[in-house]
């Protein structure tokens, strides 16, 4: 056996962080592209505005309700099957959504991809805890975090280049906002069935034999797909008796569902005694509530920079490179450290600026400068890139070894189901404090700009900002309370002892 049993192979490492950053990318460039693009593409399937709504909406719903069956799957079966069955799925649908031929068809396409996508995302970071030692996974989660931000960051830019200037890609069609992608889910799908090693795993025998929980997944799947269908649509349609009904019947059943767990023993999918641990508690409930509080801002802030302050489209997206580059800049820069310091102070200190970048919007007026509006943009960028990595790394640290599936999906599913929130309360609140009209002309470009009062518009913006600016404190004030995980001691994390595994009952993967 090898004295340094954690320390696999340096050529394994990057096989295993490449496959993990093209599953990380995968899916924010999915989606920022698509929501960039969403007119251009409804246009061209000749979709109706519910149909147009649920090209994205299909997407996340099945994305959140395939993380947590999925997650335990690749915890009992394993993860390299998953991921390479995860692109495949993937590939198909995003191939079959660029030839849909309405907008129906394209629904259903867009639903099978997000299964495909949730397979990739449900057990990517649980690979990287897989496999790397508890001592560096902060940097790798870093590098993970990085590539989701690059995602972000890429998929408007390719979407815009798509819609506005196809000659500069040869690209003249809708239908490559889908077919850009398949080159990287392709080759997630062969690097996956070629490269990924499984390592042995014990489920027990006989009636000690841990079993996949299918109640849990019959709840937890439909109601999630229904939650998330049900505040996202609600946000768009002004909560219609649709997607009231949608978000009551999927909350009833994540409550049965949560009932289930509590007493589906070493069997359940979720296993609630896991939120005991503050570390795992604390960090999923910090990234709930600060992607409820963040993922609004970039929105709100493009539609205000062009229609209240008159900014060009390339300026605004300009000014909001300012988030993202310093989240891309940060995140592995974070993630190290946190591997010598810890993660509370990082992803808490993260959180407060952001808190404070968003309540700083509020003092902007109907005349502010691009400076004015980067200089907040980056401080929320900055806080961002210090509390994403340090804070999965940590939820990672704090979760069980043979639930590390669990513990990534449902980080996974708090950040999705926190990005639905933000975007509704966010509507929500604005629908209340802005008028119709000019709230429909900011954000659709109907009716006239002489009916609008910026004015108006921008006293509402500071009410909204000011509240999802206290969900992110209230998210740093959980952070706070997380406990050191047990491996830190002092500044850096101790190695284990010569003897100790990566796995149960085996010093090394199968290959």
């Amino acid at each position: 056996m090898s004295s340094r049993p954690w320390r696999y192979p340096r050529d394994y490492l990057r096989l295993v962080t490449f496959i993990v950053a093209l599953a990380a990318l995968l899916t924010p460039i999915d989606s920022t592209i698509v929501s960039v693009s969403l007119p251009y593409i409804a246009e061209g399937v000749r979709a109706g505005y519910v149909d147009a709504l649920w090209v994205p909406l299909g997407y996340l719903s099945a994305v959140a309700a395939g993380l947590l069956p999925f997650g335990r799957l690749g915890d009992l079966r394993g993860r390299r099957d998953l991921m390479a069955i995860g692109f495949a799925i993937f590939s198909v649908g995003t191939a079959m959504s660029g030839l849909s031929a309405n907008g129906l068809e394209l629904d259903a396409w867009r639903i099978i991809q997000g299964i495909g996508g949730a397979m990739i995302m449900a057990n990517s970071g649980a690979l990287i805890s897989e496999v790397y030692p508890p001592w560096q996974r902060g940097r790798a989660f870093g590098y993970y975090t990085m590539a989701v931000y690059v995602g972000t960051v890429a998929g408007p830019i390719i979407g815009g280049l798509i819609v506005s200037r196809p000659e500069l890609l040869g690209l003249a069609s809708w239908r490559w906002v889908f077919f850009v992608t398949l080159p990287a889910a392709a080759a997630g799908l062969v690097a996956s069935l070629v490269a990924l090693r499984e390592p042995a795993r014990d489920g027990g025998s006989g009636a000690a034999r841990v079993r996949f929980d299918p109640a849990g997944a019959a709840l937890s799947a439909p109601g999630l797909f229904l939650l998330m269908a049900g505040i996202t649509e609600g946000s768009f349609t002004g909560w219609d008796p649709a997607s009231s009904a949608a978000l009551a019947a999927g909350a009833a059943l994540v409550a049965a569902f949560v009932a289930v767990e509590a007493r589906a023993g070493r069997d359940a999918l979720l296993d609630i005694s896991m939120f005991s641990n503050s570390g795992f508690a604390a960090g999923n409930a910090a990234a709930l509530l600060n992607y409820a509080g963040f993922y609004f801002l970039p929105f709100f802030l493009s539609y205000y920079m062009e229609r209240i302050l008159g900014f060009p489209p390339q300026r605004a997206s300009d000014v909001l490179m300012a988030i993202f580059l310093s989240m891309v800049v940060l995140a592995p820069i974070s993630g190290r450290l946190s591997d010598r310091i810890g993660s509370r102070g990082l992803a808490t200190g993260g959180m407060v600026l952001i808190a404070a970048g968003v309540a700083s919007m509020s003092l902007l007026g109907t005349s502010a400068s691009a400076i004015d509006v980067a200089l907040r943009a980056l401080l929320v960028g900055v806080g961002m890139g210090l509390f994403s990595s340090p804070n999965t790394a940590a939820v990672m640290r704090s979760s069980p070894a043979d639930r590390l599936g669990t513990a990534n999906a449902t980080l996974s599913a708090m950040r999705v189901i926190g990005q639905a929130l933000s975007l509704a309360i966010a509507g929500s609140l604005a629908a209340l404090l802005i008028p119709r009209t000019t709230l429909l002309y900011v954000f659709t470009g109907l009716g006239s700009p002489s009916s609008v009062s910026p004015r108006v518009f921008v006293a509402g913006l500071r009410i909204v900002y000011l509240s999802m600016a206290a969900l992110v404190a209230a998210g740093a004030a959980a952070s706070a309370v997380r406990g050191k995980p047990p491996l830190l001691s002092g500044r850096r994390m101790q190695r284990p002892s010569a003897g100790a595994s990566p796995y149960r009952g085996a010093a090394h993967p199968r290959a």
